[in-house]
């Protein structure tokens, strides 16, 4: 399916509800939705051989990119209403979701990014969950806050920047490894909740 197939499905008004079925469908092209308004979308097995550009896009239903495969993403600034899924996804290279909003649930359970993932800027008002989550490169948090809490149980790290970073709620760091070494909670140096490590 073309990009401009898929984006034509999707970049309509949303209705409550409203969810476009495009379940293990593969885009021919780079996927461009920069400062597009969508309607639900289920991207579950998806594959993008070119990345997906949506910054600034605004996502008005449901927002699954399970399973996804993809070299990189960019979704700098996009505001998510609801539960933004990419668990499981398979990201060559890096994952940019710099200053989003993300209003429903945030999952990257068991995602593999092979270079760095930020999140830095990003309001997170649901728990933002990386377990079992594998980040080749840096996980940028650097300013984020996260009303829901953040959960990193087994999630494995190779570089870390979290300065400025806040969690109201749980910070959960069970099993989370940096390196070789488990993840120490002092590298999160504003909390408003509690911790487990």
């Amino acid at each position: 399916m073309t990009p401009e197939e898929i984006r034509a499905k999707i970049e309509v008004a949303h209705k409550f509800g409203a969810c476009v079925d495009l379940r293990g469908v593969i885009c021919e092209g780079l996927l461009v939705l920069d400062g597009a308004k969508l309607t639900g979308v289920d991207f579950t097995g998806a594959q993008f051989p070119q990345g997906i550009s949506a910054v600034g896009a605004e996502f008005m239903g449901v927002s699954w990119f399970h399973e996804i495969s993809a070299p990189y993403l960019d979704f700098r600034d996009a505001l998510f209403h609801n539960d933004a899924r990419f668990d499981r996804a398979q990201v060559a290279a890096r994952a940019d979701f710099s200053g989003a909003e993300l209003r429903g649930v945030s999952q990257f359970d068991s995602a593999r990014i092979e270079g760095d993932l930020s999140l830095s800027g990003v309001n997170g008002y649901g728990n933002c969950s990386l377990e079992n989550a594998v980040v080749g490169g840096t996980l940028a948090l650097g300013g984020a806050e996260w009303f829901g809490g953040l959960w990193l149980e087994n999630t494995r790290l190779s570089g870390l920047a979290a300065d400025d970073m806040q969690v109201h709620g749980r910070l959960w760091l069970k099993r989370a490894r940096l390196g070789n070494e488990p993840v120490p909670e002092d590298r999160f140096n504003i909390r408003f909740g509690y911790s487990y490590l």
